[in-house]
């Protein structure tokens, strides 16, 4: 009955050919591309091509249809419930809560596929700094609201781990994270969830799971879904932090269902368009004016590649469509450096512009002394007598270093890394040991974020004074740090 029903109001298409969740349909004379079908049992699929007596679609449930069965068009039904409820849940990419929580509200939103990135009227100059509260990021290779910059690696290498500290960072920073975890398996997804939300209590963080026993219709249009949520929060004026992890694994799932399709395939049997479709997506992050809402989207698309190549099709082309780059490795990891990041092989394009005048200053100070310790440890190899400068280099070199190690979930505000990071040009280094600061470094951290003695440090390392001046004035707070380190 509740067939003829449909059928009596939609139009009806009729199964022709049926590949695994591929279909091909007759009827249909009004169906659009990126249309919703629904069968006699509610399973859906997706118009995905349209040709002059039939209409090719995917299947976004994990049945298979057989010629013969017959589908009605439902159009672009609202599918999806977008709110504040979605908070602290991991959803699946058709919006519906798979761990075992609470149904959701109506749903208010429908599945906007291809979506063309608003022009250059929507968008603002990314001006404010995105605070990861990882000092080695935040310092170095900053990232401004709006950004997208790639974080990529081998397996092993903490990528996830970095991310994972990001989000909870979040917590008192009102930023929106959307996580969504591409082709993974369920067990995986739960676990990277359940230490998020352990740390946050879920505030402000969504969880979208594509998984790996998804069908791969799906787990293909996890990343337009995720953007479709971010720019519902994003048009309130919400900053929110989208996490794609990861565009590798997608890109073989758009490759699998290129291939079913028949299309002529080009570079690493990729689809030729391959560059387009994560361009296209990528360009739907930013930092939007008032009249689009006025909050921004700040992009991390996330790489697995091989351990000792990263130019590949995909690593290549997701680079040039990003604002910069941050490049993990599993050798560091094993070391225990955290981050696990090369800095000779990162780079950001847009941050720099929003760090005040003493922090890009100690950024480059910081920088060149890492390059000029890495070249002079290697020559150290060779048993050459060191000079005195030398010496004081690579001390200075080994205490930066151990200054830019961070624990896992340990968030420090930029203006305290200012601080931090500013004591290696300082007295107060120069007469300590390596081993003395690994001791006393969350000591001097805890002094430099909560005690009163150090407000005025905390305060100018928020302003655009020089760096000369401010390590001058920090040089007058060294006896208090000699004191706290007692």
């Amino acid at each position: 009955m509740e067939e003829e029903k449909k059928e009596l109001n939609n139009e009806v298409g009729l199964v022709t050919s049926a590949k695994k969740y591929l279909i091909s349909l007759e009827g249909l004379p009004s169906a659009k591309v990126n249309d919703i079908l629904e069968d006699k049992d509610g399973k859906m699929a997706l118009v995905t091509f349209l040709e002059e007596d039939s209409v090719r679609a995917l299947m976004l449930d994990p049945v298979y249809t057989k010629p013969g069965n017959r589908f009605f068009l439902k159009g672009n039904e609202k599918i999806f419930s977008f709110g504040d409820h979605l908070f602290g849940r991991v959803i699946n990419v058709l919006g519906q809560p798979i761990d075992g929580k609470s149904e959701f509200p109506e749903n208010n939103a429908s599945l906007e596929l291809n979506v063309v990135a608003s022009g250059i009227d929507s968008r603002e100059f990314i001006k404010d700094q995105f605070s990861t509260g990882v000092t080695f990021v935040d310092s170095l290779f900053p990232i401004g609201r709006g950004q997208r910059q790639l974080v990529f690696g081998p397996p092993r290498s903490g990528k996830t781990s970095f991310l994972k500290d990001v989000v909870v960072n979040q917590k008192d920073q009102d930023t929106i994270c959307i996580y969504v975890a591409i082709g993974r398996p369920i067990d995986a997804v739960q676990r990277i969830a359940a230490s998020v939300f352990d740390k946050n209590n879920g505030k402000n963080t969504i969880f979208l799971a594509a998984l790996s026993n998804d069908i791969p219709p799906l787990v293909s249009i996890s990343p337009s879904v995720a953007f479709s949520i971010a720019e519902y929060f994003s048009k309130q004026g919400k900053d929110v932090l989208l996490i794609l992890d990861d565009l590798g694994t997608h890109a073989k799932y758009v490759r699998e269902i290129a291939l079913l399709e028949g299309r002529l395939l080009g570079r690493e049997s990729y689809p030729g368009d391959m560059f387009y479709q994560h361009a296209h997506l990528m360009e739907r992050s930013g930092h939007f004016n008032e009249k689009f809402g006025g909050g921004s989207i700040t992009l991390f698309p996330v790489l697995e590649t091989d351990i000792k190549n990263s130019t590949d099709l995909i690593p290549t082309n997701i680079m040039s469509a990003t604002d910069g780059h941050l490049s993990f490795s599993s050798a560091l990891r094993a070391q225990g450096h955290y981050p696990s990041v090369i800095e000779d092989q990162s780079v950001t394009r847009v941050g720099s512009h929003t760090q005040k005048l003493v922090q890009r200053q100690l950024a480059n100070k910081i920088l060149i002394l890492l390059a000029e310790h890495k070249t002079q440890k290697e020559y150290t190899q060779f048993g050459s007598q060191l000079s005195k400068k030398t010496q004081e280099l690579l001390h200075k070199g080994d205490v930066a270093e151990e200054l830019l190690k961070q624990e896992t979930f340990e968030s420090i505000k930029p203006n305290v890394q200012v601080a931090l990071l500013s004591l290696v040009f300082t007295p107060f280094i120069l007469e300590k040991e390596k081993e003395f600061i690994a001791k006393n470094k969350r000591r001097i951290i805890e002094a430099i974020s909560e005690s009163p003695e150090m407000e005025e440090v905390r305060d100018l390392a928020k302003s655009d004074i020089k760096l000369s001046e401010f390590i001058k004035f920090l040089e007058t707070k060294i006896s208090f740090l000699e004191k706290i380190c007692q």
